[in-house]
């Protein structure tokens, strides 16, 4: 392709019904099926030709004021495209408009490509933690992968956080 963005991509809801469009595995299946259950937001980067190409989740309960960026991923051969980098605005645009100061993320410590990403998007460390997850071999058996993760933040500017005493703000907006 050789090309530095994707012409025609276009940011959409990811829905039940895209499961299949995007998982290679039952493992996949499951992991994504279960994380739009707990998503308050979940986007597609998809081409013209309805291929969906990357994907992002976002929840807002776990860190105050903020949207938590997830399963944040770009098809491997498509990725330095641009694709990235327009699915984490649009993310970013719907965390601000749920009224959050920040967008927050982990992302592993050996993930040097994508620490390039949200650095140049903004994001600065505040945190490391531990993290595990149900990953699959390449003969098809069933592991636990564990990581160090760093955790990033994007402060919003000109956005106030929610306060403390109106936890149904968000809820209102």
């Amino acid at each position: 392709m050789g090309q530095s963005s994707v012409d025609g991509l276009q940011i959409r809801q990811f829905g039940i019904e895209d499961v299949d469009k995007w998982a290679r595995t039952e493992l996949q299946r499951r992991h994504l099926a279960d994380a739009l259950k707990h998503s308050d937001d979940y986007l597609a980067a998809v081409l013209p030709n309805g291929r969906i190409v990357g994907k992002i989740g976002i929840r807002y309960d776990q860190h105050p004021d903020a949207g938590n960026l997830f399963q944040f991923d770009v098809v491997e051969n498509l990725r330095s495209r641009g694709i990235g980098t327009k699915l984490l605005l649009s993310a970013e645009q719907r965390i601000r408009a749920h009224g959050c100061s920040r967008a927050t993320l982990a992302v592993e410590e050996t993930n040097a490509a994508a620490i390039r990403l949200y650095r140049r998007a903004g994001y600065e460390v505040f945190g490391t933690e531990s993290a595990q997850w149900d990953q699959e071999a390449p003969d098809g058996t069933t592991y636990l992968y564990q990581c160090e993760c760093l955790q990033m933040q994007h402060k919003f500017r000109g956005v106030q956080p929610l306060k403390p005493d109106r936890p149904d703000a968000r809820a209102q907006r």
